[in-house]
Order: structure tokens, then sequence, then C-alpha cells
């Protein structure tokens, strides 16, 4: 079921589908790295748009699971293991960068920005996605994730949901994989302050989620499936809310010369 539920070309959840039109769409040019490519979801999206894209994470099994899906799917995706600290390209090699969800399981965010900064063209697009400290933070960092039986049943629910079949876990020789808590506990104002003094200027940002993960780790504690309705009503009142109640961001930049 992994590969059937999730990697299908539309995805499984609305508020993914929406979040992967935000980022597609703000792409700019067509060499693109996404930076922190976990299970390689949004590279398979950016490569089925005709993209050339390559793909680099820290973890062995963020690694090895992205390459049997880009098997899978035929998908010409140039994975490489490596940390946002030190990336492995020459400078100014891609026109656009994804960083999805990464940079709050960062050490050193400055750093990170630095290397991203280093390896995108002078105008090329940067699109980070990270969490609200206030709203997403509060409820996984201060209470889900310090919850052990908690944070057990929601990381085994979501495996089931998300990842890959036991049985495909078993060839890939992957470790079961626990949720990761954060390092950095990020506001909009902290993470606009860290992107404007880095070299990158903030040009758009967008509400990602509002309700719709309480209600996903909900539903993986209780057993049952999200419902789809709720988050397509999620997506669009999303919009309309104050950026500080938002679950997450997407701020899309511009590396400046």
């Amino acid at each position: 079921m992994g590969l059937q539920k999730f990697y299908q070309r539309y995805l499984f959840f609305p508020a993914e589908r929406r979040l992967r039109n935000i980022v597609i769409s703000h792409l700019k040019g067509t060499s693109i790295l996404d930076a922190g490519c976990g299970n390689g979801w949004l590279s398979i999206c950016a490569w089925e748009e005709g993209l050339s894209v390559y793909a680099v994470d820290v973890a062995e099994n963020e690694i090895k699971e992205s390459q049997f899906i880009s098997k899978k799917r035929n998908a010409d995706i140039a994975l490489t293991r490596t940390s946002l600290l030190g990336l492995p390209f020459l400078d100014s090699s891609f026109d656009s960068i994804m960083c999805i969800s990464v940079l709050e399981h960062t050490s050193n965010i400055e750093q990170a920005l630095l290397e991203i900064k280093r390896v995108l063209r002078n105008h090329g697009r940067l699109i980070i996605v990270v969490p609200n400290r206030l709203t997403h933070g509060l409820f996984y960092d201060k209470f889900v994730y310090r919850l052990i039986p908690i944070r057990l049943v929601i990381s085994r629910s979501y495996k089931k949901t998300f990842l890959l079949t036991n049985h495909e876990m078993s060839t890939l020789n992957l470790d079961r994989k626990e949720v990761s808590m954060h390092e950095q506990q990020l506001t909009l104002s902290r993470i606009l302050r860290l992107i404007n003094g880095n070299g990158f200027r903030v040009d758009k940002i967008v509400n990602c989620k509002f309700l719709s993960p309480y209600l996903r780790s909900l539903c993986a504690l209780v057993g049952i499936k999200p419902l789809a309705a709720f988050e397509e009503f999620d997506d669009r009142i999303v919009e309309l809310i104050p950026q500080n109640l938002a679950a997450e961001w997407a701020i899309i930049c511009e590396k400046k010369q």
C-alpha cells in the first residue's frame, strides 16, 4: 500500500496536494535542488513537470527510500546523502531550491542558508516551508513528542499511511523510523530575519495548513483515516486566517546579488 497510496500522481491528502501545488508553481528555471528530500515525494513531483532534479538528505534511510521510489517510478533524479551544512555542488548550480520541512531539524540554520545561497544562481528562487512555533510547535514539541506512548502510536500509524510497506522496508533493510523532534523553534519573525540576513529577499508568504495536522494526529491515535473533506475545508480557510495562526508557512524567496 505504501507506493500505491502516497506516490500516486495525485497525492492522498488534500493538504499535500495543496503544498505540492504551492511549491511546484513557484519553481523557476529547470535545474532544481530538493534540499532535504526526505522520502522524495516532492522531487518526483518536480521531475514529473519535466524539470532536472537533484535531491539530498542527511538520513541514510531517506536516501534508500527515495532511491527505491524513484526506481519504481522510473524517475531520473540524482540522489546524494549529505548535510545542508556542506553541499557537494559548485557555486551557482541551481535555478531553484526547495527546502521543505527541513530547517527546523537543522542545527545551524544560518550555515544551511549560506550553503543554499552559494549553490543557487543570482536571482534564483528558494522555497522554504517551516512549522509555526506558536501553534504546531506548542502542540507537537511541547506535548505530543514528550509523551512516549502517543509518539509511538502516531509514528507507527504514519508509517502505515505515508511510508513503505513492511515488506518494502524489509527489502531495503530500513530501520524503523520514529518521529524526530525539532532542533529549532521558529516564529515567522525569526525565520524572516534569518532569510533576510543571509542573502535572500522574501517575495511571498503563504499559509500552508491550519488544523489538518492536529486532526491527522488524532485520527492516527484512534486508528482511523483522516477526513479528506475536513482537509479540503482546512485548505480553504487557511488562506483567510492571520499568519501567526497557521501551522506552517511556505516562504518564497529570491537570492540577492
